[in-house]
């Protein structure tokens, strides 16, 4: 009952995402905001919802340590179960880390390339099949699009979704969209097939589905409460 009152809350289903978007093999979807405003949170939100969906999520993190993403995913978890704190809310929580492996890198030394092979390795010992992947703080200023083409590719053969968090900038005068096709390069703006955007909004956090076509299509926008990262249930528009 609880776990299924939880997938209820997937912030993806909220903003409209169909599963043909969520789903299809290959798929790359992004959460653009300037720094610090909850990329991880909602990337950590999004993981929770797929392992409360029995999927395998891969967590790769480029600036914090493992102990640090446990704790994200600890307290997203048992912010989305409030009120309750109840013994089968631990035991829900404690099911849920078999299905999660969590990786880091220092900055200096992440490269796409060897990510493919690092996840080879953990599928070839059966030690660990990912079917959503995450990758937290990948520099979107880095020349870097061949490593996306061939990341989609590979994301497409073996059968699972990647979300990156994107760093936007003040001086940029691009808009989220425009700054996220120009990372698969002139001849890839469509790598990405999901774009959300983090907007500080007085004292709330607005989440936007943005478009990637020219489309009439009229997306809801929720409302994140910075205190806990979470959706506010009354707050669609």
């Amino acid at each position: 009952m609880l776990k299924n009152q939880l997938i209820l809350k997937d912030p993806l289903n909220s903003l409209g995402f169909g599963t043909e978007e969520t789903e299809k093999a290959g798929n790359f979807g992004a959460v653009a905001s300037r720094a610090g405003v909850g990329k991880t949170a909602f990337l950590v939100q999004i993981a929770i919802s797929s392992l409360l969906k029995n999927k395998n999520v891969l967590h790769i993190s480029i600036k914090d340590p493992v102990e640090k993403v446990n704790l994200w995913y600890k307290e997203m978890f048992f912010n989305l179960t409030q009120p309750s704190r109840t013994k089968q809310d631990k035991e829900l929580w404690e099911s849920l880390l078999t299905r999660r492996f969590i990786m880091t890198f220092e900055t200096e030394n992440f490269d796409l390339s060897k990510l493919t092979s690092r996840i080879d390795g953990l599928k070839t010992q059966n030690i660990f099949s990912p079917q959503l992947i995450i990758i937290d703080g990948l520099s979107s200023e880095e020349p870097i699009a061949s490593d996306l083409i061939r990341l989609k590719e590979y994301a497409t053969r073996n059968n699972f979704i990647i979300w990156f968090s994107v760093r936007t900038h003040r001086h940029q005068t691009a808009d989220p969209v425009t700054i996220i096709q120009q990372l698969g390069g002139n001849d890839n703006s469509d790598l990405f097939n999901m774009v959300i955007q983090l907007l500080p909004e007085k004292e709330m956090i607005q989440v936007k589905r943005l478009s990637l076509i020219q489309d009439t299509a009229n997306h809801p926008s929720l409302l994140l409460d910075p205190s806990t990262m979470m959706l506010k249930e009354d707050a669609v528009n």
